[in-house]
């Protein structure tokens, strides 16, 4: 048998969320912060910058990353409608 040297494959990726108001961009954080405990393979981390979220996602497969990132992208897209809807 050979020895096979498996390398492992990991990723990141940082999203960014640009708000109006810093009102809105904390109850933003706050709700995306909910979603940064969840992950098991990889983590990530949600900041608040200003008018601005930011969320730093580390993954140790691509497969894990797309998903995160899916998820992230998803609550994003629902955040901004609803802001666009009141606001």
């Amino acid at each position: 048998m050979k020895n096979e040297l498996k390398e492992k494959v990991s990723g990141s990726a940082t999203l960014c969320l640009n708000f109006q108001s810093g009102k809105s961009a904390k109850a933003a954080c706050s709700a995306l912060l909910q979603e940064a405990d969840f992950s098991h393979r990889g983590g990530s981390k949600v900041k608040l910058r200003g008018n601005s979220v930011v969320v730093e996602i580390q993954a140790d497969d691509p497969v894990s990353l797309r998903a995160s990132m899916n998820s992230y992208l998803r609550l994003m897209h629902i955040i901004k409608s609803v802001e666009q809807d009141i606001g």
